[in-house]
């Protein structure tokens, strides 16, 4: 597979920032995670460097919520690890790397990823995913309903998406040709649950139709 962007580059740089907000970190010890126990008992070494003004919360005033159980979430934060997450994310589908997806995506939708894979491998199909660029990661929807967080990213990327049989035919796609993707990607987090993960609760293309999780990139030329 031409990966653009390595996996192993990801696991070592990426992942270790998923871990406050996005999941769990990739070869860094607990001791380097922020205590939120610490942070309400006002000790100031463990607080953030900058925690963004509630103001700056814009349209998402679900966010003051989230802070109540999170009090070092950030939105710029979120969306910088976001990004991240949809890396790893598409990599590891690619790669039928079941570990890594079960500690990124909700038991739904690990379910929908894990049977494409698995339809592949009975097939003796592989995927090709190349992410050339990601050109945008925008915040569209904010939700707290009790314990339950829910964040929803519209991601714009152009990407190579292609199938290739046992003997190396192209049987979907092309690997050589970039295309748009334009989804909405929904990560959800239980804030009562002792796991920091956000995890992906849903994928859809970014018209907005409610689709079941598609792990296929939604491309246009």
């Amino acid at each position: 597979m031409n990966e653009i962007i390595l996996y192993a580059a990801i696991a070592t740089i990426i992942c270790a920032m998923l871990y406050s907000v996005l999941g769990k970190s990739v070869g860094q010890g607990p001791e380097a995670a922020f205590d939120p126990e610490k942070y309400m008992n006002n000790d100031n070494d463990a607080k953030p460097a900058m925690i963004e003004p509630l103001e700056e919360s814009g349209d998402f005033p679900d966010i003051t919520k989230i802070r109540a159980f999170d009090p070092m979430f950030t939105i710029a934060t979120f969306t910088d690890q976001a990004q991240g997450a949809y890396s790893v994310i598409l990599e590891a589908y690619a790669d039928g790397d079941r570990d890594l997806l079960k500690e990124l995506l909700t038991d739904s939708v690990y379910d929908v990823y894990e049977g494409a894979i698995s339809n592949r491998e009975v097939n003796n199909l592989t995927q090709i995913t190349d992410l050339a660029r990601l050109f945008s990661a925008e915040i569209v929807g904010v939700s707290c309903d009790g314990n339950n967080g829910r964040i929803s990213v519209r991601f714009e990327a152009e990407l190579a998406s292609a199938l290739k049989d046992a003997e190396g035919n192209i049987v979907e796609g092309d690997p050589d040709s970039l295309s748009r993707s334009r989804e909405v990607w929904s990560f959800e987090r239980d804030f009562k649950s002792k796991s920091p993960n956000w995890l992906l609760a849903d994928v859809a293309p970014s018209d907005g139709d409610e689709i079941e999780a598609d792990p296929t990139p939604d491309t246009t030329q």
